[in-house]
């Protein structure tokens, strides 16, 4: 007899869990538009935003005749990195009459003028020490003061 009461507890119970799923509001909101969608975008806050990333790679303007000797250099061969960015390397074989001015040791900031051969090497001829406050110096044109 027992039994035969909880049947209809149990009935009522399944029937309400599946109808309460059923009878959810509905969130169907139609055309609605969200009120910043008609407005035009903050453009100093995405400049701002977009400065402060970190993982944007900043424009690095590189000297095209002044490098960086590398640790890779050696008796027959001197590596060149970019200057001052450091980034780029290159691996030069040096003449054989070589003309250094200055210390070319590495970690020095040098100007190296090259050579190409007829058969489409370049080598690097010679190499002048630059000191780091004229390395520095924008090699614009200046004027005279009066």
């Amino acid at each position: 007899m027992r039994k035969l009461a909880f049947i209809p507890l149990l009935l009522i119970a399944a029937q309400a869990v599946t109808v309460s799923c059923r009878m959810a509001p509905s969130q169907d909101d139609g055309d609605t538009v969200a009120a910043k969608e008609f407005y035009p975008p903050d453009t100093a806050a995405l400049r701002k935003a977009a400065a402060n990333d970190s993982t944007v790679i900043k424009a690095v303007t590189d000297s095209a005749d002044i490098f960086v000797i590398g640790p890779a250099s050696t008796k027959h061969e001197v590596q060149l990195l970019s200057y001052p960015s450091r980034r780029d390397s290159t691996l030069y074989y040096k003449s054989r009459r070589i003309k250094v001015r200055g210390n070319a040791d590495v970690g020095h900031v040098v100007r190296a003028v090259f050579f190409t051969t007829e058969r489409g090497d370049t080598i690097v001829t010679r190499i002048t020490e630059l000191k780091q406050e004229a390395a520095n110096v924008s090699h614009a044109p200046q004027g005279h003061a009066h």
